[in-house]
């Protein structure tokens, strides 16, 4: 059993949490912040902690609308699982709650920490956590029934630590080694070689051509206009003058990844737009499918209740986009279901 494998070969840090030696950095909060709701845990609930210090966090960790993607897995309950990037558990509680048994891999300790507070708290049995470097962690060949991949994929081209709040759009003058569609191409290699022969992947990513980023809408990731739709060189150029760094965090239009993923090994792939993202997926429709029947995702409210010009103009444009023109190439976000 894959639970075994990973008790006999790493140490064990403190409750279903075990250690490579390799961890790392990589959260929207700052090491500060990220110790200040682990530390309060002994005498806390994980909801407490998160209300108490970081309650903008909350739907982010706690919606239920975050495992709505994962019904497209289909599974019958006896799968075993791998949760690449798990961070504080929002899909890896999901998946334990529908399957066998999951592994959820991240390099920030305290995530886990938390998580497995939070595992605790649910009264799961069936989860193990590891830390270490997702592009790193031993070849489990053959092992898993289903990996997920959700909006870690942009990311593996990054290196060293990464806290996410002082780095998004800020200058960090960084040099890299690589091509980052290799070196994605690469860990998707290694998360095929993991899945046995009937295995099933989930990888969820921002589309690169969102049509809210031609609207002003912001690159997700550098905080700057238009790059991910950028030629890549034009990208890395405007990244370089305005953060000091390239352009690594690499996004794909629907062929884009329908290509990336069967350069990987990957025999087949089905793809899903998603509304209004894969964050909160509250419509995922097949790429294969007609869009007569879209109805509008974007709220004429925005978070504090209030109707506003710009949410106005998105659901306008949105409407526009997809129902008149039914221009699927620009939906939000892009959910594949990757086969072995």
């Amino acid at each position: 059993m894959i639970r075994d494998e990973i008790r006999n070969l790493y140490q064990n840090i403190e409750g279903c949490i075990y250690s490579t030696g390799s961890e790392g950095y990589w959260s929207n909060l700052d090491k500060k912040e990220n110790e200040e709701l682990v530390s309060v845990l002994e005498h806390m609930s994980t909801k407490e902690s998160i209300e108490k210090y970081q309650p903008w966090l909350s739907i982010i960790i706690f919606s239920p609308k975050r495992g709505g993607g994962l019904e497209l897995l289909d599974l019958s309950g006896d799968e075993t699982c791998i949760d690449y990037g798990c961070m504080w558990g929002a899909l890896t509680v999901a998946l334990a709650k529908r399957c066998k048994h999951v592994l959820g891999v991240d390099q920030t300790m305290n995530s886990l920490k938390f998580l497995n507070a939070r595992i605790r708290e649910e009264g799961l049995e069936n989860v193990d956590l590891l830390c270490g470097d997702l592009r790193e962690i031993r070849n489990f060949e053959n092992r898993f029934d289903v990996a997920v991949v959700n909006g870690v994929l942009e990311w593996i081209p990054e290196n060293g630590p990464i806290e996410l709040k002082k780095y998004y759009g800020k200058r960090d003058v960084k040099k890299y080694s690589g091509d980052p569609r290799e070196q994605q191409v690469l860990f998707l290699r290694k998360v095929h070689q993991n899945l046995n022969e009937k295995g099933k992947l989930y990888l969820s990513i921002e589309n690169r051509f969102d049509f809210k980023t031609f609207l002003g809408m912001k690159d997700p990731h550098a905080n700057l206009l238009f790059t991910s739709f950028l030629p890549r060189k034009i990208a890395d150029i405007l990244s370089g003058l305005i953060l000091g760094r390239p352009y690594v965090n690499w996004l794909y239009s629907f062929k884009g990844i329908d290509a990336l993923l069967k350069e990987a090994g990957f025999s087949g792939v089905d793809l899903y737009m998603c509304f209004p993202d894969y964050r909160f997926p509250e419509r995922i429709i097949p790429y294969s499918s007609s869009l007569k029947d879209f109805r509008r995702t974007i709220s004429l409210r925005n978070a504090k209740g209030q109707v506003t010009i710009k949410r106005n103009l998105g659901a306008v444009a949105e409407y526009i986009t997809f129902k008149i023109l039914k221009a699927k190439y620009f939906a939000p976000s892009i959910v594949a279901i990757a086969y072995k």
